[in-house]
């Protein structure tokens, strides 16, 4: 992209922000879902989201397609219009009723905030996938948000600001400077908090709803050589700008003395978790990734 296609889509992005942050969370959310829902499937990328839905839930209707794909474009909306608003979000246990973010497992969350242990934090693109660190922040375990830097500068700069100010102050994009920095998080106890469904081509080729797909190592591998248990985690819109997440027990794994075994057995059973919660929800995921290029 050249330098004006640049400044012309930072434009957009900033005045897009500046109308959503004056409208206030609740219209920002519900008028970025409607505008989402409503151009979302015009574009080029909606038939290659359909493709892959039809290619991995067969059993879905075309019309029950076009539901969950109107569903994933509102959230997706909706998620931009939080943007702005990401500090006013609550925290709060099952009985808060007037929390933002319902927190089930807050128990296996608050164990790592009471001894300082590290943790990787696994999970998504669902719901409002911003909320994982936030509500891991708040809890007061001491982490790092890995992520992908859009490819506009102007942007990247404007979302990590965002999230650096509201969510996780410790921002670490991916690549190879990224890689050594997550290394000395987890030698110093810091935890980390890991989108692990999108295409890696630098990962390793495992399993993703029954076909191969390349997958990020990095999980699997961070656990294994510094010891550190990985935290799965999931999280839903239940309404509006209300949700849910849930922190579960750690993966379980037995070491074999194989590393590349391991990392391949680990890395199998995140896939396999994600894909669970995926096919009970399948409105809630980002299926805009191209998950499975081959095909």
């Amino acid at each position: 992209m050249s330098g004006w296609q640049h400044k012309l889509e930072s434009a957009g992005f900033s005045l897009l922000m500046g109308a959503f942050k004056a409208l206030g969370r609740e219209r920002a959310s519900a008028f970025g879902g409607w505008l989402f829902r409503t151009i979302g499937p015009k574009i080029s990328r909606h038939k290659k989201a359909d493709a892959s839905m039809a290619r991995v839930l067969p059993d879905l209707t075309p019309q029950q397609r076009a539901d969950y794909l109107s569903q994933m474009w509102d959230n997706l909306g909706r998620v931009a219009g939080e943007y702005p608003h990401l500090g006013s979000f609550t925290t709060g246990g099952p009985d808060a009723d007037d929390a933002d973010i319902e927190v089930l497992g807050a128990d296996v969350l608050n164990s790592f905030a009471e001894d300082g242990r590290s943790a990787i934090f696994v999970s998504g693109h669902f719901a409002n996938w911003e909320l994982m660190p936030l509500t891991v922040a708040r809890a007061g375990v001491e982490g790092a948000e890995i992520y992908r830097a859009p490819n506009n500068p102007a942007v990247d700069a404007w979302i990590t600001r965002a999230r650096q100010q509201h969510i996780m102050a410790h921002q670490v994009p991916k690549g190879p400077s990224g890689a050594r920095e997550l290394v000395k998080c987890l030698k110093s106890g810091v935890s980390l908090c890991m989108l692990a469904d999108q295409k890696m081509n630098d990962g390793i080729e495992s399993t993703f709803f029954g076909r191969p797909a390349m997958s990020p190592a990095a999980p699997a591998t961070m656990s294994l050589r510094y010891n550190v248990p990985i935290v799965p985690v999931t999280f839903e819109r239940l309404a509006g700008t209300k949700f849910r997440i849930r922190f579960w027990p750690p993966l379980a794994h037995d070491k074999t003395g194989d590393m590349q075994a391991d990392i391949a057995a680990i890395t199998l059973k995140v896939n396999q978790f994600l894909e669970d919660w995926i096919r009970q929800r399948p409105g809630m995921w980002l299926w805009l990734h191209n998950r499975w290029p081959k095909e």
